[in-house]
């Protein structure tokens, strides 16, 4: 024993599960160093399977032994991306160079059938490319129809990047609505006060009630504000008051349990979080947009 809060926390079938396919997530899309800071919280835990605990601490050798760079300090970290960076640039402007057509099969790919993944590493490459074509192309195809949100937020955050600027009219949910392409946070950490303290107000609780929740809590809320980036509820949520960070801290809160631990005591979750009577209607709304969300992120995690 360590004395650490994660001593005695338990992961279980259903937490272990997810883990995994974002552990595969990771590994497929070349994000390692996310996959060795990952693997580091999880071991930090206990485990009800040994086997899958043997893996990770396999899987985990291997990373450090193959990427070893990704164990610098922070500082050396945050230099060391830089450079990466640049490096990137450098490789893509020679590929442009051989190919003057590189740039445009990119966005071509965008118009047909691929994963989620393979779309977000298209925009991670078109962000660095010259082509004249990358902006207008870009901006047109994000207005033509709905795309996935997660998509739609990176394309923003490409553009952003590329300096256009300028407003967007857009489809979410259904929903039709206008963005500003400068308004756009480049990175998770961007955003808003109002957005940011509702994760904070989750992280502050699930510290002290479920420590195993804290790294799936930050990861499910990054992919929630790309899921309602620009909507008439995330308009909602920056004009809202701490009253309702609460509100919505709390749903989120009650949401991950159920989904992640397949348990929740929501009556608990309301007194943790100070949400009173006078507050259950705005709690039950932000609850099942949130479920919503859920319903759809789950499913997909889970393969179904």
């Amino acid at each position: 024993m360590t004395g650490r809060p994660s001593d005695n926390v338990i992961l279980f079938p259903k937490t272990v599960e997810y883990y995994q396919f974002e552990l595969t997530r990771m590994l497929e899309t070349e994000r390692y160093g996310e996959a060795i800071r990952l693997l580091q919280h999880l071991l930090s835990f206990q485990h009800q399977d040994e086997r899958v605990r043997e893996e990770w601490l396999a899987l985990l050798d291997w990373l450090k032994t193959m990427f070893p760079e990704e164990l610098l300090s922070q500082a050396e970290h945050e230099e060391e991306e830089l450079t990466e960076a640049e490096l990137l640039r450098n490789h893509l402007s020679a590929k442009e160079r051989d190919d003057e057509g590189y740039a445009l099969k990119l966005l071509d790919m965008l118009d047909q059938p691929q994963s989620v993944e393979n779309m977000m590493l298209a925009l991670d490459q078109l962000a660095f490319l010259e082509h004249a074509a990358i902006n207008g192309r870009l901006g047109k195809w994000i207005t033509a129809r709905e795309q996935h949100p997660s998509i739609q937020f990176k394309v923003l955050q490409t553009l952003k990047n590329r300096g256009v600027t300028g407003p967007l009219q857009m489809t979410k949910h259904g929903e039709t609505f206008v963005v500003d392409v400068e308004d756009t946070p480049v990175s998770f950490a961007d955003f808003p006060a109002p957005v940011t303290e509702i994760i904070d107000r989750v992280q502050d609780i699930s510290e002290l009630t479920q420590p195993a929740l804290a790294y799936f809590a930050q990861e499910t809320w990054n992919e929630f504000l790309a899921f309602i980036y620009g909507t008439a509820l995330y308009r909602q949520i920056l004009r809202q008051d701490q009253a309702c960070a609460d509100v919505w801290a709390a749903a989120f809160h009650l949401v991950l349990l159920e989904n992640i631990f397949q348990n929740g005591d929501k009556e608990e979750i309301l007194d943790l979080y100070g949400i009173t009577s006078d507050l259950m209607f705005q709690w039950e709304q932000a609850y099942r947009m949130i479920q919503l969300f859920a319903d759809l992120t789950f499913s997909r995690s889970r393969g179904g």
